[in-house]
């Protein structure tokens, strides 16, 4: 199985190519314009929110089978189709324009794998199996997000970690007052002072207390 290079990816003002206009191609072209990509769709049909994006001038639609040389210039490129001739046709377009390629569902067609993702404000958490089993890897996110556990889990038993996105902006505000004083704290510090009293401040709306008390422990817990 091949060992991926975790990375996440500024798409912003890049051309990307979205080939497929059902469901999937859907969802991903929302993902993309949402990440800032210029985004063309390569489909002879498409979803009535497909539709909607491009007569509202969010996406630019070919309306027409893929063909040899629409990923001239791209810089990422999704493959929403189930046909393997073209995925192939694809596959090898991508491999000589050096474009980034996910082709759904095909990780050995693949330059790279979306994985599953749990976002909350500035926070994003992303998992992924290497491509071995996308069930497990939304089993795991529906774990973090806690939103979707079944009735019978005791979510305080599982990960809590995404409720820490309350926490950036107090933790960003703060780290910024320290760089401009010329201060910085030890990571040791940082992790010391990020308690669970910290959290319960900040999401019980109790901001400024939050960072009186994310301060005062950075400051007497050692700096670089």
């Amino acid at each position: 199985m091949t060992d991926y290079y975790p990375a996440y990816l500024n798409i912003t003002g890049r051309r990307v190519v979205v080939i497929g206009g059902g469901e999937v191609a859907d969802r991903k072209t929302a993902q993309l314009l949402a990440s800032g990509a210029d985004v063309t769709l390569v489909s002879p049909n498409a979803t009535p929110e497909l539709e909607r994006l491009a007569s509202e001038g969010r996406v630019r639609w070919i309306r027409r089978a893929y063909a040899t040389g629409d990923l001239a210039g791209a810089w990422l490129a999704v493959a929403a189709t189930d046909d393997p001739a073209v995925q192939r046709s694809i596959h090898a377009e991508a491999e000589r324009e050096k474009t980034l390629l996910n082709v759904v569902d095909v990780v050995e067609l693949c330059g790279f794998i979306a994985p599953s993702i749990v976002q909350r404000g500035p926070v994003t958490i992303a998992v992924s199996t290497g491509g071995a089993s996308p069930a497990l890897a939304r089993k795991v996110r529906e774990l973090i997000d806690g939103t979707q556990n079944p009735p019978h889990y005791d979510h305080d038993t599982f990960c809590r970690c995404i409720e820490w996105a309350d926490a950036a902006d107090t933790l960003a505000d703060v780290r910024a007052e320290l760089k401009a004083a010329g201060r910085v704290a030890t990571p040791d510090a940082w992790q010391d002072a990020m308690d669970e009293q910290l959290l319960g401040l900040v999401r019980a709306g109790k901001r400024g207390e939050a960072k009186q008390r994310l301060r005062a422990a950075l400051l007497t817990g050692g700096e670089t």
